[in-house]
């Protein structure tokens, strides 16, 4: 749930920049001294904050390092200004720099949204965006739903709390991120985030489950389903959970199975599956919304390329990512992926997004990789999946470009159905990682397609300023009368309109 004021830590005036000593006493090792001299004398705290730190101040800064300490910040001392279990562990390492660095920087990582804060750097970047502070606070919003006052600095503290432990530098946009060190700080690497934040959500709380129970020898399948079911609100369907659960995690090496005839299947962790490692993972991927990172850090190209691959699995991947991440580029927000079954009629729609703007509108984003051009029948399967999913725009992702019936088909359905429908072509894409404004432009040309067929009194299905089709339109046109039309060219004789049989 959101506090009040921000979600992540309470930091103003608690930062290795803001507490300077003067000499070489470490910063976090002497506010440790004073909470552990004044412990539950809040208001003796506060005063010695401000003899060693801020002799000048009115005594906001020294309240605000007090609450920068308290629950409402790292959670070094409780509500009564007594030290935590942390607070203690702390205390004991502040003759030990490094020691103590490290095991504040693994606290602001596991439990403080640190590693979150990591992962929306490298998302941003992936994504050729600056992550200034700005960009930061706003993909928190996005991803996790936090709320962060558009003026904190609380991210820029934790930031240098955690260089202090060598895990990021300060003092500029341009992050240096040691993955090296939060592995060794916390046993996590990046590749393990992005290969668990790729799972199912019901996948990932099977796992979630299974850390809770840590079991030490093989335990039955049905337990681990059913803990997930009570503690995270998932549904697990115990007769297909070898196909949705048991192979997926096997295969990802989390897990070995046995199958045990007539009785629930024994699962058992691997050496690969370490509780305290992916616990805290696994609870930061629960709160996040959105698309898989996965989708966000490979570029148009990559895409390009594996949807080219001789694996159809990676291919098909590669076609859904490539969806994400166009409706990602256009700042739509993301509803769900590889949706099946009752909401699309048994058939596959690769994404659905919504716009969350003034005017409420979702977004059916496909993407075939047939090698040859869109037909009608594509776009009447994917006008049919619309109406279930009540769809206002559907967008179509081209590679090999569409046929004229194609074309003519959706014309037809946008002259009498509320529904818009967008086609971008591969050679589009194409371009989209020299030029990501390319894609705003392809749309609006789009658009500005759409208004003419949707204009009222428009002629059905005809697109009239389109000066290549017209012209096929008007060949086709006279190649039907074409008998007709040879006569009618001919020399002209001495006949009449009156002299033409009016009966016949």
């Amino acid at each position: 749930m959101a506090r009040e004021d921000t979600d992540l830590p309470f930091g103003d005036a608690f930062g290795p920049n803001q507490l300077e000593t003067g000499d070489e006493r470490e910063e976090l090792a002497v506010v440790l001294e004073l909470i552990e001299k004044y412990e539950g004398d809040e208001d003796g705290f506060d005063e010695a904050i401000i003899e060693t730190f801020f002799p000048d101040d009115d005594g906001t800064r020294a309240k605000n390092v007090r609450l920068g300490v308290k629950p409402s910040g790292y959670g070094i001392t409780d509500e009564d200004f007594k030290f935590t279990d942390l607070g203690e562990e702390l205390y004991k390492l502040r003759d030990e720099p490094q020691k103590l660095y490290d095991r504040f920087a693994r606290h602001i990582l596991r439990n403080l949204h640190g590693q979150k804060g990591i992962e929306i750097v490298e998302d941003l970047r992936a994504q050729g965006k600056s992550p200034v502070n700005k960009n930061l606070k706003q993909e928190f919003r996005d991803q996790y739903g936090f709320h962060i006052d558009r003026t904190s600095n609380h991210w820029s503290q934790m930031r240098g709390w955690l260089s202090k432990a060598g895990v990021v530098n300060t003092g500029t946009h341009h992050y240096e991120i040691d993955h090296g060190r939060i592995n060794e700080l916390t046993g996590a690497d990046s590749e393990t985030i992005l290969e668990l934040d790729d799972l199912e959500d019901e996948q990932q709380a099977f796992l979630r489950a299974l850390a809770i129970v840590d079991p030490n020898k093989p335990i039955k399948n049905v337990y681990i389903r059913e803990i997930a079911e009570e503690a995270y609100g998932v549904e697990i369907t115990q007769s297909g959970i070898k196909n949705s659960m048991l192979e997926p995690l096997e295969e990802a090496g989390y897990i070995e199975w046995e199958h045990v005839s007539g009785k629930p299947n024994l699962i058992e962790p691997t050496d690969k599956f370490e509780a305290e490692v992916l616990k805290p993972i696994l609870d930061d991927l629960a709160e996040r919304t959105g698309a898989p990172r996965s989708v966000l850090r490979k570029s148009y190209t990559e895409l390009l390329d594996e949807m080219d691959s001789d694996n159809t699995y990676d291919k098909g991947v590669a076609l859904e990512t490539l969806a994400v991440k166009l409706g990602r580029t256009l700042g739509l927000e993301f509803v769900g992926w590889r949706v099946r079954g009752r909401k699309t009629g048994g058939s596959e729609v690769d994404v659905i997004f919504d716009d969350l703007g003034p005017l409420y509108n979702r977004v059916q984003i496909q993407c075939k990789n047939v090698q040859k051009q869109l037909s009608s029948k594509h776009v009447a399967r994917e006008v049919g999946i619309s109406r279930m999913l009540q769809t206002n725009t559907i967008l179509m992702i081209a590679r090999e470009g569409l046929s004229n019936d194609a074309r003519q088909f959706a014309n037809r359905v946008m002259q009498h159905e509320n529904l818009a429908i967008v086609f971008i072509e591969g050679k589009d894409i194409e371009r989209l990682d020299q030029d990501p404004s390319h894609l705003i432009d392809a749309l609006e040309s789009e658009s500005a397609r759409i208004r003419r067929i949707k204009r009222l009194g428009g002629r059905e299905g005809v697109e009239e300023d389109e000066e290549t089709t017209l012209q096929e339109r008007e060949d086709e046109a006279l190649e039907k009368f074409s008998d007709e039309i040879e006569e009618a060219r001919s020399e002209p004789t001495d006949t009449t309109l009156t002299e033409f049989d009016t009966d016949g």
